[in-house]
């Protein structure tokens, strides 16, 4: 399985090259806080890619580690509520229910 998601990803690259490399115009790229003249068009949709695989990078391991800490504290709760339900099933049974069968009231 793993040669096959190895093998896809290369297709795919491979693709995404060809389309770059057919894509060679120039263009003004305006940036809020700097400006480009004349930058290849392939360049730009690098970057376009590259800045959204960063942002989904951040995105993802932000979740992970919200789902860790949560998983934590679930944890925490569970094993407060087990040794308090242990606690409970261990108390001493009030001797005073076992007076009463004797009969020696």
């Amino acid at each position: 399985m793993k040669l096959i998601k190895i093998f896809v990803t290369l297709v795919a690259m491979i693709l995404v090259l060809l389309f770059l490399l057919q894509n060679t115009d120039l263009v003004n790229v305006n940036l809020i806080f700097a400006q480009y003249e004349e930058v290849s068009i392939a360049f730009v949709m690098v970057g376009a890619l590259a800045l959204g695989i960063l942002i989904g990078y951040g995105v993802a391991v932000a979740n992970i580690l919200s789902g860790k800490s949560e998983l934590r504290s679930l944890r925490t709760k569970n094993r407060r509520l087990s040794d308090e339900l242990n606690d409970l099933r261990n108390v001493a049974i009030d001797e005073g229910i076992y007076d009463l069968d004797d009969g020696d009231e």
